[in-house]
């Protein structure tokens, strides 16, 4: 009877312990299952907007080359647009990594702590005896240079929003040069040439920024 009833015993914690893992998953399940059905999001809505125009640009644009009766001009177009796709697929890294310091970091809270946490720190430092003064000073270094690193944070992602704003305002131009060519049948080189070089001039932007974003730790890989 013992040994029965200690294999019962075994049986109902192993069960316990199973029903404890199995609910653990199908709670991080649902979470992801609801998150992607309702499209969180933690960016602002100025930015998600100029995302979403900016794939629409970018993919209308890319339509019109792919549209465009077989031949050279077809070609010629097609060879312009080629860095669209490159610059879409790097707009949602930006978009990603964007997302990883929202989600990670609330800037304008951690930067009216730490100025909140210098002025006390000044203020004590009137009243504290020689020894204390020391630590003080060091700790209102410390601070110090932690409100420089949240500033050039917030700088850098403030600058990322305004790439996305600009990326879905050229690409809105682009794409109204692309029509205005084929509806005049005007495929002047010198303009075709202009679209090609800015395009890699805007290309190019984005991957700095991208690189600056990957060496503070926000690449496009939400962890």
């Amino acid at each position: 009877m013992p040994m029965v009833f200690a294999v019962m015993m075994l049986l109902v914690v192993l069960a316990v312990i199973g029903g404890i893992i199995l609910t653990y998953f199908l709670v991080k399940l649902s979470a992801r299952l609801m998150a992607g059905f309702f499209n969180v999001s933690s960016l602002p809505h100025a930015v998600s907007k100029s995302l979403k125009e900016s794939r629409q640009y970018g993919r209308a644009i890319m339509r019109i080359a792919q549209q465009y009766p077989p031949g050279p001009l077809h070609d010629r177009l097609y060879l312009t647009v080629k860095p669209v796709n490159e610059w879409l697929t790097n707009l949602t890294k930006l978009e990603l990594g964007l997302q990883k310091l929202y989600s990670q970091r609330n800037l304008p809270r951690e930067l009216r702590q730490t100025d909140f946490e210098i002025n006390s720190i000044r203020r004590q430092m009137l009243t504290a005896v020689p020894a204390e003064g020391v630590y003080l000073r060091k700790l209102l270094d410390s601070k110090k240079h932690h409100l420089a690193a949240l500033k050039e944070l917030q700088t850098f992602q403030t600058q990322a929003e305004l790439k996305i704003h600009k990326i879905a305002s050229d690409l809105g131009t682009t794409h109204a040069e692309m029509l205005l060519i084929i509806a005049k049948g005007d495929f002047n080189e010198n303009r075709l040439h202009r679209l090609d070089r800015n395009l890699q001039e805007h290309l190019s932007g984005m991957r700095d920024i991208l690189a600056a974003m990957d060496e503070m730790g926000y690449s496009g890989v939400v962890g």
